[in-house]
């Protein structure tokens, strides 16, 4: 009887930290570093979002890239957090199409797409400088701002 009383009590103690966090994460990517201006006529993706991510999580989003399109794709999180692995995967193939973990983690990707096509985006938190405890207890956000021009 008294674990179940521990129990809910934990949960109603940290639901809404959990909340308060999400409300926080809901629009990072508009106003952390994602945000940098690559250049004259970019405009903002409605597909950009942010996330609330914890160190080892893997988040898949499926996009649609359209044809005759250059896009800028900005990734970011807290520096606790970094690296950031990112690999964007042709839907349809499975093919990945690239690999930040061969170009240094970048975590600016800039990519012409010639025809309309699905890609997968996985991306996955390494946390390097973390020790294993704050790797299990640091919740953070993760910002995708996603921009594109007429090529």
């Amino acid at each position: 009887m008294k674990r179940i009383i521990i129990i809910i009590l934990s949960i109603i103690l940290f639901t809404p930290v959990l909340e308060a966090q999400r409300k926080s994460c809901r629009k990072f990517h508009l106003y952390a570093e994602c945000n940098a201006n690559p250049g004259p006529r970019f405009k903002y993706d409605g597909q950009s979002r942010s996330n609330i991510i914890g160190v080892g999580d893997q988040l898949i989003y499926n996009l649609v890239f359209y044809s005759s399109r250059e896009y800028n794709l900005s990734f970011c999180t807290s520096e606790y957090f970094e690296p950031i692995h990112i690999q964007l995967i042709d839907a349809e193939t499975e093919d990945v199409l690239y690999d930040n973990s061969e170009d240094e983690f970048r975590q600016v990707i800039t990519m012409n797409v010639d025809f309309t096509q699905r890609i997968k985006i996985l991306v996955e938190i390494k946390a390097e400088s973390m020790t294993e405890e704050e790797k299990m207890e640091f919740l953070g956000c993760l910002g995708m701002m996603i921009q594109y021009k007429k090529s």
